[in-house]
C-alpha cells in the first residue's frame, strides 16, 4: 500500500510545518467566525492581482493552521491498518493470536518513545519550556493522563498522542470482536455514538479538562479509529474496490465535500461533539485520495513515502527543534520565513526518519552466518 506510506508522509509533513508555523506567527484560523474577511480582506480588492493575491494568502494560511487535522488523519490511518490486517488473520485457521499481537505493537511503540526522551535530554538546539523532574517517570510510562493537567503536554507537547493511541491498541481486540459480530455499519454507528457520549459527558454533563476530550480519554477519539477500521475491513474483503474509489477521484470529492460542512460545525453551540471525527475523515479522504496523484510521480512519491514509512520517528522527536528554530523567525517576513519553515520540515523530517531507522538496525534480526565464510549474507 504505498498510497497509504505517501498519505502518512504527507501528513507528518504538514505537522511539522504547522507546529513551525504556529511558532512563526499565529494569525486567524479557519475554524474562527470571520476567519475569510479578516484574513482575505475582500474590501481591498481593486485588481486581478489583489484579488489573486488576496485567495493565495488566504488559502496558505488556512492549510498551514489547520495540520493539527492530521491527528484525525493518523487516527484513521491506525485503524485502518490494524483492522485490515486482523481481518485477514482471524480468517486463517487459529485467528488472531492476540499475546503476540500485543507484545509486537509494544515492541514497535515503546522503544523508539524512549529513545526519543533520550535524543531530548542529549540533543542541542531544543526548546526546553519545562524542568525534568518527577513528571519524568510518568512521560516514559506513557500514560500522560495521570495527573494530566500536569504531564499531558508535559517536555514535548506532541507525545500526548503517545498517550491516546496506546489506549486504542489496548482496546482493539475488544473493537474488532465487535466489528465482526456487528459487521461494519452497526459498529460504526456504535463506536460513534459512545464517542459523542463521551465527549458530551466531559464537554458538558461533567465538565472535565479540555485534555481528555483532546485524546486523554481514549474513547473520545474512538469515532475517527472506528472509520479507519471500517474502511480497513472493506479494503481486507476487497482491496482492488476500495481502492478504485480512493485513489481515483472519488473517494476526494467525497472528503472535498465534507471539509467545509465539518468547518462550519466549529460554529454551532455544541459542535465539538462531532468536529474531530469530521475533520478526521475528511482530512483522510482528502490527502489519501490525493496521494493517488502524487504516488506516480518520479522521485517525489518514492520521497513521501519513506517519510510516511518513518512518520513515527519524526512525529516523536520534531516538535522542540521546531519551537527552537521557528522562533528565529518571528520577525522575518513570509517571504524569508515560508520557505525557511518549509525547509525546517524537510530537515526535521530527514532527522526523526534517520533516528527511526538507526533504531530499528540495534532491534532487528541479523541475518544469518555464511558456512563457508562465517559473513552475512547480503542481498
Amino acid at each position: 500500500m504505498a498510497w497509504l506510506d505517501v498519505t502518512k508522509g504527507l501528513a507528518i509533513l504538514w505537522v511539522v510545518y504547522f507546529h513551525s508555523f504556529s511558532c512563526w506567527i499565529k494569525p486567524p484560523s479557519p475554524i474562527e467566525a470571520g476567519f475569510f474577511q479578516k484574513v482575505a480582506q475582500p474590501e481591498l480588492w481593486t485588481t486581478p492581482l489583489s484579488i489573486f493575491t488576496s485567495l493565495a494568502r488566504t488559502l496558505g494560511i488556512g492549510i498551514s493552521q489547520l495540520g493539527f487535522h492530521a491527528v484525525g488523519l493518523f487516527l484513521v490511518a491506525s485503524g485502518f491498518v490494524l483492522a485490515q490486517s486482523a481481518i485477514r488473520a482471524a480468517a486463517k485457521p487459529g485467528g488472531v493470536a492476540w499475546t503476540s499481537w500485543i507484545t509486537h505493537r509494544l515492541l514497535r511503540l515503546y522503544p523508539m518513545y524512549w529513545f526519543a526522551h533520550l535524543v531530548y535530554l542529549l540533543s542541542p538546539f531544543e526548546a526546553r519550556l519545562e524542568p525534568v523532574d518527577w513528571r519524568f517517570g510518568v512521560s516514559l510510562s506513557g500514560l500522560r493522563f495521570l495527573w494530566i493537567d500536569y504531564n499531558f503536554f508535559y517536555l514535548n507537547a506532541a507525545w500526548w498522542y503517545f498517550c491516546l493511541i496506546i489506549q486504542l491498541f489496548a482496546l482493539f481486540p475488544l473493537l474488532i470482536w465487535a466489528f465482526l459480530r456487528w459487521g461494519p455499519i452497526r459498529f460504526l454507528l456504535g463506536a460513534v455514538s459512545l464517542g459523542f457520549f463521551t465527549r458530551i459527558f466531559l464537554l458538558y454533563l461533567h465538565p472535565s479538562s479540555g485534555q481528555w476530550v483532546l485524546g486523554g480519554c481514549g474513547l473520545s477519539r474512538l469515532p475517527e479509529f472506528a472509520f479507519g477500521m471500517v474502511l480497513g475491513g472493506a479494503y481486507a474483503r476487497n482491496p482492488d474496490k476500495l481502492e478504485n474509489w480512493l485513489l481515483h477521484g472519488r473517494g476526494f470529492l467525497a472528503g472535498l465535500c465534507l471539509y467545509p460542512i465539518a468547518l462550519l460545525v466549529y460554529q454551532l453551540p455544541r459542535g465539538y461533539v462531532a468536529v474531530d471525527f469530521l475533520t478526521g475523515a475528511a482530512c483522510f479522504l482528502v490527502v489519501a485520495g490525493a496521494s493517488g496523484f502524487w504516488t506516480k510521480i518520479p522521485y517525489l512519491g518514492p520521497t513521501l513515502a519513506l517519510a510516511g514509512s518513518f512518520s513515527y520517528g519524526i512525529y516523536l522527536v520534531h516538535q522542540p527543534y521546531a519551537i527552537h528554530f521557528a522562533s528565529f523567525l518571528k520577525d522575518k517576513s513570509s517571504s524569508i520565513a515560508v520557505p525557511s519553515l518549509l525547509l525546517l520540515a524537510i530537515i526535521l523530517s530527514l532527522w526523526g526518519a534517520m533516528i527511526e531507522k538507526l533504531l530499528n538496525s540495534w532491534f532487528s534480526p541479523k541475518p544469518p552466518s555464511s558456512p563457508s565464510t562465517g559473513r552475512a549474507h547480503h542481498p
